[in-house]
């Protein structure tokens, strides 16, 4: 397998795969990550995916760039079309009622579909995690249909509230925390991704997949009520 290694500074190295967004090329980067923490590498300090690299953040004073480029290059030999790395499915509530969901209409149209036949994209569709960015624990997720694959907005808006479900050229993402955005909103949910109260505060990572679960603004309070009073669980699938 052919890769590029591309220096970033002089404690991070990128191998870089290949280009575009592919979930193939994805489950490859995971399992490179994978490899590298299981191999226990001399120097590494963390791993960051991307859509088509892997980040490979490095203490200078305890491993040099041609070393760890050399201790990765066996591990990359062991990578085929094949390889997949280890993950999770979330099933994850969405509540698609008019207050969450300001700009399902504007999709709606752009799709060429009724609001009611995009809630029901979003809730079939498998939405594969490429990679977490822009807010701690944010989600960017695949694989929307090319008719909902709508270029972000011309004018972005300031604050978009917490467990917004928004859509863009045909990735979808779960806000974590108030943000701004230039994204579509058109559902919230009501599982906090990101919880620094929790023994791991970041629920979802690369390479997990999650399916929503459409319901009723009463069920949303019921979820969101439980979420604030400890009681709710939540557990991914190993696939």
């Amino acid at each position: 397998m052919a890769v590029s290694y591309l220096p970033c500074g002089d404690c991070g190295l990128t191998v870089e795969f290949g280009q575009g967004i592919d979930r193939k090329l994805s489950q490859q980067i995971m399992a490179l990550r994978a490899a590298v923490e299981d191999a226990g590498l001399a120097g590494v300090i963390e791993t960051v995916p991307t859509y088509r690299s892997l980040l490979i953040h490095y203490d200078p004073l305890a491993t040099s760039q041609a070393d760890l480029i050399a201790a990765v290059d066996p591990l990359i030999a062991g990578i085929d079309d094949t390889s997949k790395a280890a993950a999770r499915r979330w099933e994850l509530p969405i509540c698609f009622d008019d207050e969450f969901s300001p700009d399902l209409g504007n999709v709606a149209e752009f799709g060429k579909m009724s609001p009611d036949a995009v809630m029901d994209v979003i809730t079939s569709v498998e939405h594969f995690i490429y990679m977490l960015g822009f807010a701690p624990g944010l989600p960017y997720m695949g694989d929307l249909p090319e008719a909902l694959a709508i270029p972000r907005k011309k004018t972005p808006i300031k604050h978009v509230p917490k467990g917004s479900v928004l859509v863009a050229t045909g990735l979808t993402l779960i806000y974590p925390a108030v943000n701004p955005t230039g994204w579509h909103i058109i559902g919230r949910c009501p599982v906090p991704i990101f919880d620094v109260e929790r023994e791991d505060p970041v629920l979802l990572t690369a390479g997990d997949r999650v399916s929503f679960n459409k319901v009723s603004r009463a069920e949303y309070d019921e979820i969101e009520a439980k979420v604030a009073a400890g009681s709710y669980e939540i557990e991914g699938r190993t696939v």
